[in-house]
C-alpha cells in the first residue's frame, strides 16, 4: 500500500473507535511537502508526506448535540434519561471557552488514536512546530472555516523496530 493510501486508511481506521459517529469538531488530511514550500518552519520538513489536523471553526451547539445523539453512550442510555444526557451537552455549548476545551479534548483523543494506528501500520507521526496562523493563511483555511490544530511529519518505521520485544 502506498504511503498516501496508508495515511488515508489511518483516518478511516479511527472512525469505528471514536465515541460518536456524529459531527466531529475536526478533520484530518494528508498533504505533500511541496504544499509547504515558502512557509517558514521552525524545523526543516524532511518527510515527503504530512498529516494535518484541522479544527472546524464553525463547530457549534447543534453539531455538539448531533455528536451526542450519535454517540455510543447515548445509544445505551434508557429513553427516559436521554434528555438529561443531551442537556449536559447543551450546557457545554453555553460557554465559548467550555466548548473550545471540549473540542480540543476530542481532537486530541483522535490524534492519539491516529498515532496508535500509525504505529500499528509501521508509521511514526512527529509533530512539527509552526505558526498555525501562517499555515492557515498559506493553505487558505480562513475561507474554509478551518484552523490548524497540529501538523505531523510521517515517517516509515524500520520493520526491525516493530518486531523488537520491549
Amino acid at each position: 500500500m502506498k504511503l498516501d493510501q496508508t495515511i488515508d486508511s489511518l483516518i478511516l481506521d479511527i472512525f469505528p473507535v471514536m465515541p460518536s459517529s456524529g459531527s466531529w469538531p475536526f478533520t484530518m488530511t494528508s498533504i505533500e511537502r511541496n504544499e509547504l514550500i515558502g512557509l517558514k518552519m521552525e524545523k526543516t520538513v524532511f518527510a515527503s508526506s504530512q498529516l494535518l489536523v484541522l479544527k472546524r471553526t464553525d463547530f457549534n451547539g447543534g453539531d455538539l448535540i448531533d455528536y451526542a445523539m450519535k454517540s455510543k453512550e447515548y445509544q445505551t442510555i434508557p429513553a427516559q434519561l436521554r434528555l438529561e444526557f443531551l442537556d449536559k451537552y447543551n450546557n457545554l455549548a453555553e460557554s465559548e471557552q467550555t466548548l473550545q476545551d471540549w473540542t480540543d479534548r476530542i481532537t486530541s483523543m483522535a490524534i492519539g488514536l491516529v498515532i496508535k494506528t500509525a504505529l500499528n501500520k509501521g508509521l511514526q507521526l512527529v509533530p512539527i512546530d509552526t505558526d498555525h496562523s501562517i499555515l492557515d493563511k498559506h493553505m487558505g483555511f480562513e475561507n474554509k472555516e478551518l484552523a490548524t490544530f497540529q501538523l505531523f511529519d510521517i515517517y516509515n518505521l524500520d520493520p526491525s523496530f516493530l518486531a523488537a520485544d520491549y
